[in-house]
């Protein structure tokens, strides 16, 4: 059952969607249930849902993030997890795959070792995939690009170390952004 709750803030929607799937969870014992929330709700949603439920406890009612319900359902599956790389794993494969290219790079050569050119070069990659940016969709780019030799020869580098990064990553890596993707393809199982 899917069920719209709008209201203003201070409105008790909160209140209002605690307390029904409390009476369903007391109503049916043998039922699970899950609330989806923010990332940075979860506890407070916990803490909430224990507060409001008069046996004091949430045994048959989960509440999950979109990422923890992804990797329950991995979980649930069987599906083989690859290692999801948090940022500091993405900086240090960046910078790796960065050496590697360097003889391919003119631009941004002589930055691989500048204080926070890799946390950016990070951040754009970050970005890359959370808007779906793929390595073609960027060439793609490139080539329609008019009169701006240094955005073309910028994006190239970009693109570059785009690539580079994808294939160090191969069968062996995810990225955070990439693991609702991966979701979305299995959820109908």
């Amino acid at each position: 059952m899917l069920e719209f709750v709008i209201a203003g803030s201070g409105a008790g929607k909160t209140y209002h969607v605690c307390n029904e799937i409390i009476n369903k969870s007391i109503e049916n014992p043998d039922g699970n249930y899950i609330i989806i929330v923010p990332e940075q709700y979860t506890l407070q949603t916990q803490k909430e849902m224990v507060r409001l439920h008069p046996a004091n406890g949430i045994l048959n009612i989960d509440v999950l993030s979109l990422l923890r319900l992804a990797y329950r359902v991995f979980d649930e599956l069987g599906k083989k997890n690859n290692i999801v790389l948090e940022d500091t794993g993405k900086s240090m494969i960046l910078r790796k795959v960065m050496e590697l290219k360097k003889d391919e790079l003119r631009i941004f050569r002589n930055s691989i070792r500048k204080q926070g050119f890799v946390s950016e070069m990070k951040s754009v990659i970050s970005e890359l995939y959370q808007y779906s940016v793929t390595p073609d969709k960027l060439e793609y780019i490139i080539n329609h690009i008019e009169d701006n030799s240094n955005m073309v020869n910028k994006f190239s580098e970009l693109l570059i170390i785009y690539k580079g990064f994808k294939e160090y990553l191969q069968n062996k890596y995810i990225t955070n952004e990439e693991v609702l993707d991966i979701l979305c393809d299995i959820i109908d199982e």
